[in-house]
């Protein structure tokens, strides 16, 4: 019997724009986070999840943290839903 590694897929590099869909455009308009590219980098889209998170009234405090960790946008996943849940 061999060992066999379970690690997870490494993150995506690429992500679909959640602000158009990954469409590159709002209505007529380019889409102003991608800029009309329809994905982003992991950078930009943590940015854009931690904003997402202020937006929502998440704890600034929290919000300012994950910032200076550059947590994967997975783990920004499961938090912006737990901050949801409490609100």
């Amino acid at each position: 019997m061999k060992n066999i590694l379970t690690t997870p897929d490494p993150v995506s590099s690429h992500w679909d724009c959640p602000e158009c869909g990954g469409t590159g455009t709002l209505s007529p308009e380019i889409c102003p986070v991608c800029l009309g590219a329809k994905y982003i980098d992991l950078a930009t889209i943590t940015n854009w999840m931690l904003d997402f998170m202020e937006s929502r009234g998440c704890d600034r405090a929290e919000i300012d943290r994950l910032r200076t960790e550059s947590p994967d946008p997975l783990t920004l996943t499961f938090c912006l839903e737990v901050c949801i849940a409490l609100k």
